[in-house]
């Protein structure tokens, strides 16, 4: 019986490699030269999320970066790519500030140039009255108490507080 042409240094023929062993090859990644040092990326992990379907884990921060800078290349909104990459609108505007930035003035959250609705103001003796009493932590007037007490017995009878009486103060 002929034995099979076989082992050179104890390795089957045809299976000689002169790379280095990877111990996996189910996840595909890269290393990349950023300013802060070498980072590893999985490619199929930021592939899922430019795609939108990352459902229950999280991108690595370098991950998450790689993967916003993609997809502000396909012209995304920035609030679509938070929410695909899983970070803040806030985190996206300090990585990319020149790009993360609202389509229009109005649907952007900078409450700075928004003016206050006007409220009309609290008077004693109703329930709003006393809430405001517990609120600012100081003991309620006696018109405010009763206020409340009549407002709780017609929450019992009707579930809810809309239509309470306002005891005179």
């Amino acid at each position: 019986m002929k034995r099979p042409a076989t082992f050179v240094s104890g390795v089957p023929v045809g299976r000689q490699r002169d790379w280095i062993p990877v111990t996996t090859f189910a996840v595909p990644t890269v290393w990349m030269a950023t300013p802060d040092g070498l980072v590893c990326i999985d490619l199929i992990a930021v592939e899922l999320a430019a795609n939108g379907l990352r459902k229950g884990w999280k991108l690595t921060r370098d991950e998450a970066r790689y993967t916003a800078s993609l997809l502000f290349g396909r012209d995304v909104p920035y609030s679509v790519i938070a929410h695909r990459i899983g970070v803040s609108g806030a985190t996206l505007q300090a990585w990319f500030p020149e790009q993360a930035v609202p389509a229009n003035q109005r649907l952007s959250r900078d409450n700075s140039g928004k003016r206050r609705r006007p409220t009309t103001p609290v008077k004693c003796g109703t329930r709003r009255g006393y809430r405001r009493h517990r609120r600012q932590q100081e003991p309620p007037c006696q018109p405010c108490t009763a206020a409340n007490t009549v407002a709780d017995q017609h929450y019992r009878i009707h579930g809810t507080y809309v239509g309470a009486p306002e005891v005179a103060a």
